[in-house]
């Protein structure tokens, strides 16, 4: 309901000022923000629809986005405006381009494509529900859960490795049952994709999406490749370590479930004070940052309003909707209006929401997971983000306040802080517990490790399907393999998935931003892990992210082994 309210709310704001019959810079800077608030409700809506049913929202998305009516009468109003404000002016002309565009578009090569993504959605919903229909065949109880979570839960919990192998490969055998329609859908959306670039003036689909990137098509290249390289040398070490722990199995990684298992033995995982998380995450950005956090009465039930200055300055604030487990949410994410508006006369503050899972422990304590405080950590860069950037307002969608590979840099830098010694002395943890946080800093490691084979190989999918003038997800994948030998590690069941994901439809070839993003957050944390929080000042950062803030500075070229060596076999003990 909340949500609809915020939808409802922007729609009759819409609404208003097309009724108005003109525009000021005052209302074009509101529409372009309604805009984009919208468009990262539904970004991401869509990222969690496993979790999340809002088809009912549906309605307000074509009100918004598919409406050519509407969309004539903005260009109308656009194009009739003229703004003093050379950034305003800026924004207007990149949204009337924005709009000529889109109602030049082939409306019907659109609505396939999306008809094709909805497709790709109910075959692979189709694969989970066979999946957990299976799983309850074995009496496992399936009620709240997803198939991926249910059967990794019961996978690691078999004792026998030759029975786990049986359980990996009927759950594989299920997600694959569909699998040659799958790719066919995947690949016609490409097909359409092509077509659409092509009539663009692109010479590709990457080409066109490398556009909205700072760096060039040879650096993503390199990106993706040393990436992949890595991958694969870190999972023989994986698979190493895995081998010793549970024994000589034949597909270490199907058996990571177990391994995990056998090295937590009888200890304790804790949960961990939520309120303290966030008053350390908000330490870490007065100390980084300069900014103030100063906690406003809730304004709801379960809201944690934050106004964010710096020095006398208000400039934005943020909303913790705290809920427990019980509630109908599944991860923590970050909306909201995602620049601040200050030109002139014109002040908009930046407004960004965060939802904050908890569970409430038996003396009413909010307590979280350590994963969740990871995700947490994440989202208030994300936030952070929304409020300091300059005067950068995106007409697009949710995504184009920076250059694409940039898009991750400060919320990946600050979910590290998870794994601060000074983030471990803050809780006030007693030594049982601290043995608990040291072994989920290593799990978490650990999973990380454990993907890097299926962002790497997704990341070079994506980049390759896109690159090429024609083929399909079967060629790359083959090309891909013949290259690196990724088969021996992956199977082409494992991605066609991710082909309907929000990111790589809105920004096809573009995955290699979240691998840049990864290596760039890696080599500017690491050497804050040998430094005390107390120790810091803001004058040590000064510039020091920029590129988070500002569309026109470069994009730096990290390299991406700082990945490997971040997530390497030392880190979790130097973090405990």
């Amino acid at each position: 309901m909340a949500t609809q309210k915020i939808l409802s709310g922007a729609k009759d704001r819409l609404d208003a000022i097309r009724a108005e019959g003109r525009l000021t810079e005052e209302s074009f800077v509101e529409l372009a923000a309604i805009y984009d608030n919208v468009a990262y409700v539904f970004l991401y809506l869509e990222s969690n629809e496993q979790h999340v049913d809002y088809r009912w929202l549906l309605p307000y998305r074509d009100a918004f986005f598919k409406d050519q009516e509407l969309d004539r009468t903005l260009l109308t109003l656009c194009t009739n405006l003229h703004c003093e404000n050379p950034d305003i002016e800026e924004c207007r002309r990149a949204y009337v381009g924005h709009l000529n565009d889109k109602l030049a578009a082939d409306p019907t090569s659109a609505a396939e494509l999306a008809g094709l993504q909805d497709q790709a959605k109910d075959i692979v919903q189709a694969g989970r529900q066979d999946q957990l229909a299976f799983l309850a065949r074995l009496g496992v109880d399936t009620e709240g859960g997803t198939a991926d979570t249910i059967g990794y839960t019961l996978i690691s919990a078999t004792p026998d490795a030759a029975r786990r192998v049986k359980l990996v490969g009927a759950m594989t055998a299920l997600r694959d049952k569909r699998l040659g329609l799958l790719i066919d859908t995947v690949d016609a959306m490409t097909e359409i994709r092509r077509a659409t670039s092509h009539g663009q003036g692109a010479r590709s689909v990457l080409a066109h999406t490398m556009r909205r990137c700072a760096v060039d098509e040879e650096t993503a290249r390199h990106i993706v490749d040393a990436y992949v390289s890595g991958a694969i040398e870190d999972r023989g070490s994986l698979e190493t370590d895995i081998r010793e722990v549970i024994g000589d199995v034949g597909a270490p990684i199907d058996h990571f479930g177990r391994y995990i298992r056998t090295l937590q033995g009888d200890l304790k995982v804790p949960l961990f004070d939520l309120r303290a998380c966030l008053a350390f995450i908000e330490d870490v950005a007065v100390r980084v940052f300069g900014l103030s956090m100063q906690r406003l009465p809730e304004s709801s039930p379960g809201v944690w309003s934050v106004v964010v200055s710096r020095g006398e300055k208000t400039i934005g604030y943020i909303n913790f909707d705290l809920w427990d487990a019980g509630r109908n949410r599944t991860a923590n994410t970050t909306s909201g209006i995602r620049n601040r508006v200050d030109w002139g006369s014109i002040v908009q503050l930046p407004i960004a929401y965060i939802s904050c899972r908890f569970h409430r422990d038996t003396h009413g304590r909010e307590r979280i997971t350590f994963q969740n405080v990871h995700s947490l950590f994440h989202e208030v860069g994300h936030a952070l983000n929304h409020i300091l950037i300059r005067k950068r307002l995106p007409t697009l969608s949710g995504l184009d306040y920076l250059p694409l590979e940039r898009i991750e840099d400060l919320s990946m830098w600050t979910e590290k802080w998870v794994y601060h010694p000074d983030f471990v002395a803050h809780l006030e943890l007693s030594e049982e517990e601290r043995e608990g946080m040291r072994f989920c800093q290593r799990v978490k490691i650990l999973e990380y490790r454990r993907n890097h084979i299926d962002r790497a190989v997704t990341a070079a999918l994506d980049f390759e399907l896109h690159r090429v003038k024609s083929g399909g997800l079967r060629e790359s994948f083959q090309r891909l393999d013949d290259r690196f030998g990724v088969a021996r590690y992956c199977s082409l069941g494992e991605f066609p998935v991710y082909f309907a994901w929000p990111m790589i439809n809105a920004n096809p070839g573009a995955t290699f931003a979240y691998t840049r993003s990864a290596a760039e957050s890696a080599e500017a944390f690491a050497p804050l892990l040998r430094r005390q929080l107390s120790d810091i000042e803001p004058v040590e950062f000064e510039g020091a992210f920029d590129a988070c803030f500002d569309f026109d500075e470069p994009s730096s070229s990290p390299d991406i082994r700082s990945i490997f060596t971040f997530y390497g076999d030392s880190l979790w003990r130097s973090a405990g």
